[in-house]
């Protein structure tokens, strides 16, 4: 098992002109990616709603989500 790291680059669906190349871990288990606050600031991305996560130790943490596009060879996809 080794880690795997991608650049791709993050897009602002509202406002596709605002976009930004991005380092990301990836981990095929998950179903949410995470944009640091201050990438998502600059791009215009703004939160939709707030979701409960559970940590791997229980906790319960509140974070907001919004919607990006993420293009990855030349695929882009939400």
């Amino acid at each position: 098992m080794g880690i795997t790291f991608l650049k791709v680059k993050v897009i602002n669906p509202e406002r596709p002109k605002k976009a930004q190349m991005c380092r990301f871990l990836v981990d095929s288990g998950a179903v949410y990616s995470v944009v640091p606050g201050s990438i998502l600031k600059k791009l215009g991305i703004k939160p939709t709603s707030v979701e409960e996560f559970i940590l791997a130790n229980g906790e319960v943490v509140r974070k907001p989500v919004g919607n990006a596009y993420f293009k990855y060879r030349n695929k882009t996809r939400a």
